[in-house]
């Protein structure tokens, strides 16, 4: 019972800072992924797919999360120099 009494701790904070963040009325997903961009810095949709905590989520689901992120202005999208069919993502609102 411990366990499951620290969890609800954890689960509440982490309410208070996507609160204060003002993310709390996005879905489960839609923190999840927008969290993930911010951690890696700069990443790619392969990369979110390839991660173990979205194992069970659709690459299009994956889209349709990046594509709200992005047109939202939350996050941008840059291409790759290097390979065209690659985009960069990151967070952007405080650069």
């Amino acid at each position: 019972m411990e366990a499951l009494d620290r969890l609800f701790k954890l689960r509440e904070a982490l309410h208070e800072y996507e609160t204060a963040l003002g993310i709390n009325d996005y879905s489960d997903i839609e923190r999840s992924v927008l969290e993930f961009i911010v951690n890696q810095k700069k990443t790619t949709i392969s990369n979110i797919l390839k991660h173990s905590y979205f194992q069970g989520y659709s690459l299009s689901t994956i889209n349709r999360v990046v594509s709200k992120l992005l047109s939202s202005e939350v996050i941008r999208s840059e291409q790759s120099n290097k390979d065209k069919r690659e985009f960069f993502l990151s967070f952007c609102l405080n650069s």
